[in-house]
């Protein structure tokens, strides 16, 4: 994506903008940088981007408000970062429920921005790296729609929920590192002291809960989590046969 991306910048600071700035341009990205969330809007009425950095706090027209309108484009999908001084639970929750797909508290690291906008590069523009469905129990997970469904019941999740329950499903029944659960969905070692994810993971568990899936999350003490099948699927699955891709055919 180097010397061809196009991030699009939406921060009132001019010392917060023009360092982002150089920081992209310095790894090859080509940048759109506003100050206003208006004129951020009117830019993208008539171009687009291939990613965003947005600050919460915009004139004109606030950050959530300028998300709200972007997803309801034609390119709902593209991966958008919030930039925030918020750092209380409850403003990331809101701003993850907006639709951002990820947050970065200031002030920001050069090397983890850059990380986080690679792995989400990674996740929405390599289409085809690996497999993009599988049946887990009785659901299947669809990765290019972010959807768990059974029969003609599809729900979807959020980015960073989906992302979480794939890779445990991948792992289904044994323990998956806290460390590797960051590698895997942030792209880089968040270190175990970061509690992303385990409000990612209780969010999730939220979600599982209120679509009645029957799964459990269990947390295991000092190591990280395990996904578990319900009773009724666990006695139905042979073996290691729980977790099988779309071009096979799983034992149920």
């Amino acid at each position: 994506m180097r010397n061809q991306a196009r991030i699009l910048i939406a921060e009132d600071d001019l010392i917060q903008q023009s360092l982002l700035v150089s920081w992209l341009k310095a790894e090859g990205y080509q940048v759109e940088a506003f100050r206003n969330g208006l004129e951020a809007r009117n830019y993208l009425a008539d171009h687009w981007a291939d990613l965003m950095i947005l600050d919460w706090d915009l004139p004109g027209m606030s950050g959530d408000k300028l998300l709200s309108w972007i997803r309801t484009r034609s390119h709902a999908t593209v991966p958008v970062i919030f930039q925030t001084v918020r750092s209380e639970e409850a403003d990331i929750v809101r701003i993850l429920d907006t639709g951002a797909d990820d947050f970065l508290v200031k002030p920001l690291d050069r090397m983890v921005l850059l990380a986080r906008i690679r792995a989400l590069f990674r996740r929405f523009q390599t289409p085809g790296s690996d497999r993009r469905r599988m049946l887990v129990g009785e659901y299947q997970l669809d990765r290019a729609n972010l959807t768990i469904s059974r029969g003609v019941d599809v729900h979807t999740l959020g980015t960073k929920e989906f992302d979480l329950l794939w890779h445990l499903a991948t792992h289904c029944g044994t323990v998956v590192q806290r460390q590797d659960l960051h590698s895997m969905v942030w792209g880089w070692d968040g270190g175990v002291q970061s509690r992303s994810v385990d409000m990612y993971v209780s969010r999730l568990r939220a979600s599982l809960k209120a679509l009645d899936v029957e799964w459990t999350i269990q947390s295991v003490y000092a190591k990280g989590y395990r996904l578990n099948l319900s009773e009724a699927e666990a006695r139905q699955v042979t073996g290691a046969a729980a977790i099988r891709s779309n071009e096979t055919v799983a034992t149920l």
